[in-house]
């Protein structure tokens, strides 16, 4: 009797399998239209995956020291670089920036 599940528990999902349904659900979610673009969580993000990438501890916990990133974690920050820079561009507000850059350059 100890091996079976009470009512509340989920059955187990391979983490890939959960994974590839999480990064479905994500595009959907995109393809839908209406992003509005958020550039400080892409910087945030970006700045996050520099730091994984020069940490000196390989993403091992037992190694890790305070605000290191676990490697673990690698797969979400990717995905969250590349969510937000589609909303960046589909928002329409890169192409604001690149306006913004082009003026600057014929300003000079």
């Amino acid at each position: 009797m100890a091996n079976r599940p009470n009512k509340t528990t989920i059955p187990p999902c391979p983490a890939n399998q959960m994974s590839e349904m999480v990064k479905d659900a994500m595009w959907y979610f995109l393809m839908r239209g209406g992003q509005q673009a958020n550039i400080p969580a892409l910087e945030e993000a970006v700045n996050e995956l520099c730091h994984a990438m020069m940490q000196k501890t390989g993403g091992q916990a037992k190694y890790a020291k305070s605000g290191d990133v676990d490697f673990k974690n690698l797969d979400w920050i990717m995905w969250r670089i590349v969510i937000e820079a589609t909303a960046l561009v589909l928002s329409g507000e890169l192409d604001k920036l690149k306006g913004t850059e082009d003026g600057d350059d014929k300003a000079q």
